[in-house]
């Protein structure tokens, strides 16, 4: 019975990411507010980048923060329903496990954070939303609200990385790409350290916003993925890059 509890909750995350992450927040305000759909503009894409490049960069701005959070309220809202949600008078998953350090406790009836796949739909949902006949945007958006809002360690030193290419090269699709890159490179080197009890128990919650969300080899597995979809999703732009026609920017001197 344990194992279609834990199919059932992956699928619910998922599903729940996926209607959240398939909301097209640049294609809505296209067509409400400036009667365009950014896909037939620019770089024909859904995402912050372009619309801002269209509409101007407070428009821009306003789409990528409300994409991320529409990133991580579902995950958060599974977070929630299965920490506090009892079943046998126990919670169904762990928010966190300082006992066992990333292990499997069966203490719980779904013994990992599978919160975490909501996210993994979100990112999917946005880059194919079911809403937007399946175009949708490249996912930046989607993976910096997956790290900052979850975890600051990982998120702040990237995102100054982050500013320092765009300032170095002016490619926003560079930028988003190498850092993406080196998030993942970093998680995984925390979730390592901790996992080899490199890291104490007692600096476990540090990179975190307090001891509720465990980052562990499940999100960093899924953080791999979306990283690899983002990649996937900029090939145009890797192309660009190489030939030398990439388009950059010119609001940052």
């Amino acid at each position: 019975m344990n194992i279609l509890y834990n199919i059932l909750a992956v699928l619910f995350c998922f599903i729940l990411g996926y209607l959240f992450g398939s909301f097209p927040t640049a294609i809505v305000v296209g067509k409400v507010f400036y009667h365009q759909d950014p896909r037939d503009y620019g770089s024909k894409n859904a995402g912050g980048t372009n619309a801002g490049r269209l509409w101007g960069k407070k428009v821009g701005l306003s789409i990528i923060l409300f994409d991320m959070v529409k990133t991580i309220a579902p995950m958060w809202i599974c977070w929630a329903l299965f920490t506090f949600i009892k079943f046998d008078g126990k919670a169904l998953c762990p928010s966190v496990d300082l006992v066992n350090n990333f292990g499997l406790n069966s203490a719980y009836i779904i013994p990992w954070p599978v919160y975490w796949m909501s996210l993994l739909g979100c990112m999917i949902g946005h880059c194919y939303p079911i809403y937007a006949k399946f175009k949708g945007g490249k996912g930046v958006s989607c993976f910096m609200g997956c790290t900052v809002t979850t975890t600051w360690m990982l998120g702040l030193i990237p995102g100054l990385l982050y500013f320092a290419i765009l300032k170095w090269k002016k490619y926003v699709s560079l930028a988003s790409i190498l850092t993406s890159i080196i998030i993942t490179v970093l998680t995984w080197i925390w979730v390592i350290l901790v996992m080899c009890k490199v890291v104490p128990a007692s600096l476990y919650s540090l990179p975190t916003y307090g001891i509720n969300l465990n980052i562990n080899w499940v999100f960093a597995s899924i953080e791999t993925i979306m990283c690899i979809i983002l990649v996937v999703r900029h090939r145009g732009n890797i192309e660009r890059l190489k030939a030398g026609t990439e388009r950059t920017i010119s609001w940052m001197k």
